[in-house]
């Protein structure tokens, strides 16, 4: 099919991005936490239920003690109190940093999310948590970032 002027076409709704490089230092929750600020964005699910995910940031084990970062997301329909979609997981959807780098790491996974409802506000967010190696708290963030790009 080819497009000529004046033909009506679909437009997919924007892309929805933050990025934020606030420096989270001595993370020890082994859990998966938010993070101050909360790195997140609404979003409406294109027609063809799927988006384009990119997150990532920078990471550091200032101790050089075997410390990771597990940086993954989290989806919800509506926002953050509505149906969780897509729970955190490294091995699914995230990023996971090196151990021993005392210097900062930048990194990024991108991946598919399909079967979205098509029309439905989103609400995606960051998540991360931390795996002590030998001394715990010596594990740091230097930038989060989260990307959605619809598509047709």
């Amino acid at each position: 099919m080819t497009i000529q002027a004046g033909d009506l076409t679909r437009t997919l709704a924007p892309t929805a991005f933050f990025h934020d490089d606030t420096i989270l230092t001595e993370i020890a929750n082994t859990s998966y936490a938010t993070g101050t600020p909360e790195i997140g964005v609404y979003f409406v699910a294109p027609p063809s239920g799927k988006i384009r995910l990119t997150i990532g940031g920078g990471f550091r084990d200032n101790g050089a003690s075997l410390d990771r970062i597990f940086l993954s997301p989290q989806l919800f329909r509506d926002n953050a109190d509505g149906a969780e979609v897509l729970a955190p997981s490294v091995t699914l959807r995230g990023y996971l940093s090196l151990s021993n780098n005392t210097a900062f790491q930048y990194g990024c996974r991108v991946s598919l999310i399909e079967n979205l409802t098509p029309g439905q506000i989103y609400y995606i967010r960051t998540m991360h948590l931390a795996t002590p190696g030998t001394d715990p708290d010596t594990s740091d963030i230097a930038a989060r970032d989260l990307i959605v790009i619809p598509l047709p």
